[in-house]
């Protein structure tokens, strides 16, 4: 009698699990653009981060972790990969850096070369694929140079690191080159968030990208309105499938 009631049990349990439905997860890899560091100082609704949007927008479907550091370069980034990627196995990957990669400081160099930057991207792509996840790469955002006053990216980055390279926005969108390129040669979807909020904002000049109200006062980082944009850059790709 005992032992039928712990076969009873057991089938009970068997079945029970079975009926489980365990959400799949996507992980958000990025920088402060990612993490919305900029948030809570700006007094911005939490609920209008982009990942937030996202998550809204899959909720049933896929949890997503947000795995953005504010002032991180992909160097940063690759020494947590195994911990805040890979061991989470999502079932998609969102990678999006450049912005602090392409930092020039006070030595006039980059924080992170071109060549180690590209290196980094490939890293990201193939340690995904290796475990069954699937990346997607995304560019950073334009930037709003500004005079050099109390504002806006030339007020704490030297304009004159940037004039070899036409300015700080065009150096920062040959980071995005490196990342379209990856995209094309590893045939991994990209989403173009330079792109898209240019596009957006009538073309890539101070004046226009302050009119739309995309970027922040620091010049680098996203508005509410901003990042409405990323998310709705997503959400038409469909490279997250839903269905």
């Amino acid at each position: 009698m005992k032992k039928c009631f712990v076969i009873a049990l057991a089938f009970l349990l068997l079945l029970s699990g079975c009926g489980e439905k365990h959400t799949k997860k996507i992980v958000a890899f990025g920088d402060s653009n990612t993490r919305g560091s900029n948030w809570q100082f700006r007094d911005y609704p939490k609920a209008e981060k982009w990942v937030n949007l996202l998550q809204t927008s899959v909720r049933g479907k896929y949890d997503i972790e947000n795995a953005g550091i504010g002032g991180e370069t992909t160097e940063n980034a690759r020494l947590r990969f195994q911990r805040d990627v890979l061991d989470k196995r999502p079932s998609y990957l969102l990678i999006m850096f450049g912005t602090n990669d392409a930092a020039i400081l006070g030595k006039g160099v980059p924080r992170v070369s071109k060549k180690r930057f590209k290196e980094n991207l490939y890293y990201f792509v193939k340690k995904s694929r290796q475990s069954g996840i699937e990346p997607v790469l995304m560019t950073c955002l334009p930037l709003v140079e500004g005079s050099g006053n109390n504002i806006f990216y030339y007020a704490r980055y030297r304009a004159a690191s940037f004039d070899q390279y036409g300015g700080a926005r065009k150096w920062h969108d040959s980071y995005n080159d490196v990342t379209r390129e990856t995209a094309r040669k590893l045939h991994v979807p990209l989403i173009d968030n330079w792109e898209n909020i240019v596009n957006k904002a009538g073309g890539a000049t101070d004046e226009n990208l302050i009119k739309s109200g995309f970027i922040d006062p620091s010049g680098n980082h996203l508005t509410p309105k901003g990042a409405r944009i990323i998310f709705e850059g997503i959400d038409k790709s469909r490279v997250i499938k839903t269905s």
